[in-house]
């Protein structure tokens, strides 16, 4: 995972969570610009070893986004949480965990979707993917928080992550390492 596969649930993100309020301005791709980042600058943090980490901060004039890809080194698994932010005339909707997952991460085939376990107040689900041509036992996540005074959420954490070995524990104590920010 890299920076670049950050770029390609940008654009979806924005195009489907997000309620413009009023009549101003439109969403322009060059307002968001992708920079990684050193992870001890961000929000979210990894806590513990065992796991190679990038992250991303954009700081667009709409929407603010941190992401945190973290991939284990014994290369079993891996991790990737998004949180965004949205700033002046902007809120998200609400949207079912599935349809974001499968509308930002394109690329990702879902098969055998369930309710998940549950983790740090997330919503989750478990689904089977062939995630980049490798077959994979997932988890995805969201949460909306920052409720506007006018309908909707000020703030998505969103993301998934999965074993390579099928091992989806993996996979559930990955995501209790995250340090989440309130």
């Amino acid at each position: 995972m890299n920076s670049s596969y950050h770029r390609g649930w940008q654009l979806p993100l924005i195009a489907f969570s997000i309620l413009v309020l009023g009549t101003g301005g439109a969403i322009r791709p060059a307002e968001a610009v992708d920079d990684e980042v050193e992870c001890s600058s961000i929000r979210l943090q990894l806590t513990g070893d065992g796991y190679d980490t990038i992250c991303s901060a954009d700081n667009g004039a709409n929407v603010s986004y941190e992401t945190l890809e973290a991939n284990a080194t014994d290369g079993t698994h891996f991790l990737v949480v998004n949180d965004a932010r949205t700033n002046f005339r902007y809120i998200f909707e609400s949207r079912s965990l599935r349809q974001t997952l499968t509308d930002i991460y394109s690329e990702l085939s879902v098969s055998n979707w369930h309710n998940g376990k549950g983790e740090q107040g997330l919503t989750t689900a478990e689904f089977d993917a062939d995630f980049k041509t490798v077959p994979s036992a997932c988890v995805g996540f969201q949460k909306y928080t920052t409720r506007d005074q006018w309908g909707g959420w000020r703030r998505h954490v969103i993301g998934f992550g999965c074993s390579r070995d099928g091992d989806r524990a993996k996979v559930y104590d990955a995501l209790k390492r995250i340090k989440f920010p309130q």
